[in-house]
């Protein structure tokens, strides 16, 4: 995931700024009416109401952190971190919940799904069926273009021409006659070749589908299950004990190598700090856990309507 941020203090952002790209990145997503005790929050992270509900909403959506504003952060005290963590959190699950939020992201993915679709039609839906006769027509189109060329041959000044149009024109006669037999060698070739070749171009379209649809859920808990997970796979094993050292322009640098080539959330995750993160990844579980659980209903009282509807009542 790209780290993208537009504000000149981002060389200077610290723990608690990494506590709240990880939160509004993988758990997090921003209403637009907040409770008291959520304004506060905004104003300590130094935030709008607005300024937030853009910057997660974007992190949500794309995967690309966006946290432009978040100048106070810095500012907040280590022990207060955790508090922070989960006031995000129930903040969070209850505008996911929201008939708005709901409405807003089914509006975006219609849009994104209809401009996949745009890029990447379906090849069933516009190709032309290939069958042995069209073959032959296309076929016999292309060898009476052949055996006019090689009738204008008897009249050529060349002698090698001239003298090479009589054989043309009879192996021409015979492989349009042969068009018609249902055994045709070159026929079966040809609808073996565009076989294959639809074959592909479905494959290709059914491969994209799958990233597509794997990446852009239509319900919308199934990106947070995405998000969720990307942040429990890139926050493990964190070591907290890990040496810093001096780099270029007085950045902090790791000073073993093998942890500057960590991906950003683990190096945000050893700035936020172990409780911190350990929140964080704590929420991660327990959103999953109850995610599951509500997938699970649903499921289920799908299955039972569908036995419902199923059963023959009779007169």
């Amino acid at each position: 995931m790209k780290l993208s941020n537009h504000s000149p203090v981002a060389a200077g952002l610290n723990a608690l700024l990494a506590v709240f790209i990880i939160s509004s990145f993988c758990l997090f997503i921003a209403a637009k009416k907040a409770a008291r005790v959520t304004q506060d929050l905004w104003r300590q992270l130094g935030l709008t109401q607005e300024a937030a509900d853009m910057n997660i909403n974007f992190s949500f959506q794309s995967g690309t952190f966006q946290y432009e504003g978040a100048k106070n952060a810095k500012d907040i005290a280590m022990g207060n971190r955790v508090a922070v963590v989960n006031q995000l959190v129930a903040y969070s699950k209850k505008y996911m919940a929201s008939p708005k939020f709901q409405s807003d992201y089914l509006h975006k993915w219609t849009i994104s799904k209809n401009d996949w679709e745009k890029r990447n039609p379906d090849p069933a839906t516009f190709a032309t069926p290939v069958t042995g006769e069209s073959i032959r027509i296309e076929e016999r189109q292309r060898l009476e273009k052949q055996l006019k060329v090689a009738e204008d041959g008897l009249n050529s000044p060349n002698p090698k021409v001239k003298n090479g149009a009589p054989y043309a024109i009879e192996n021409t006669k015979k492989q349009i006659a042969a068009l018609e037999d249902p055994n045709n060698a070159v026929v079966k070739r040809k609808l073996d070749e565009a076989a294959r070749m639809a074959a592909a171009q479905q494959k290709q379209y059914l491969e994209a589908k799958h990233v597509f649809d794997s990446s852009h859920p239509k319900d919308p808990a199934g990106l947070v299950k995405i998000r969720l997970q990307e942040i429990l796979n890139k926050t493990v094993d964190i070591d907290y004990a890990a040496e810093l050292k001096d780099g270029y322009n007085g950045k902090k640098v790791f000073v073993n190598p093998a942890y500057e080539r960590k991906p950003v959330e683990w190096k945000l995750a050893f700035r936020a700090g172990k409780a911190a993160t350990d929140a964080i990844r704590a929420a991660a579980v327990q959103w999953l856990k109850e995610l599951k659980i509500t997938a699970d209903v649903k499921r289920s009282k799908g299955n039972t309507e569908i036995a419902s509807n199923s059963i023959d009542t009779g007169d």
